[in-house]
């Protein structure tokens, strides 16, 4: 899937979990559950996140770019902070990794979601957080739909499984399956009586 389709998926996932949990969605679990539904493609450099934070948008700048970083946690912090050393070793990992195999992996994903509920549970409301773990999940269901699959069991199997029923990314089917997403999120706004200006600023975060 592409990037504005993994983002609809995310705040549709968003929209209809966060009530069955227990909380009511806003602005800010949307923006939350996007971002999440981003993360996982940062092992591809032409993904949409990396295109707007690598200075070289190519394999060898993701690389370099997220190797960096997690190389200057490891030298400033060292095994001083857990959370920091497990950050500092999921950006290697990103950096390294092909596409679709550690951040699409279920390793990847438990790793990312704990980094972030246990670095984030004292600064942002809960909802937020999990709004952002829903937007990472939808991530991996909507890539194992699709013909490539994903390598679920990384690093100790790198078979790809994907869905009985699959698509190809970028394909007309692709296109009514984000026209579908985008009926979901408006009919749950109208059914729970958001303003239309709540409706635009959501699809305005698409641009």
């Amino acid at each position: 899937m592409n990037g504005k389709t993994h983002m609809l998926f995310g705040s549709v996932a968003s929209l209809y979990l966060l009530p069955k949990l227990g909380y009511e969605p806003a602005l800010t679990t949307t923006a939350a559950a996007l971002i999440g539904s981003l993360i996982p493609d940062m092992d591809h450099p032409k993904a949409k996140i990396n295109q707007k934070i690598l200075p070289m948008k190519n394999r060898v700048g993701k690389v370099l770019f997220y190797c960096s970083i997690g190389g200057f946690l490891l030298y400033r912090y060292g095994l001083d902070n857990r959370l920091t050393f497990a950050l500092a070793i999921i950006l290697i990992l990103i950096g390294l990794s092909q596409h679709r195999s550690f951040t699409h992996s279920i390793l990847g994903m438990g790793s990312i979601a704990s980094i972030a509920f246990f670095v984030l549970k004292n600064t942002l409301p809960l909802q937020i957080i999990l709004s952002f773990i829903i937007g990472l999940i939808s991530h991996l269901v909507g890539d194992f739909m699709t013909i490539a699959g994903i390598e679920l069991f990384y690093p100790l199997s790198n078979k790809k499984y994907r869905f009985i029923l699959t698509i190809s990314s970028g394909n007309m089917a692709e296109t009514f399956i984000c026209i579908f997403f985008i009926y979901l999120i408006v009919s749950f706004f109208i059914q729970n009586g958001f303003s239309m200006n709540f409706i635009y600023s959501i699809f305005n975060i698409f641009h």
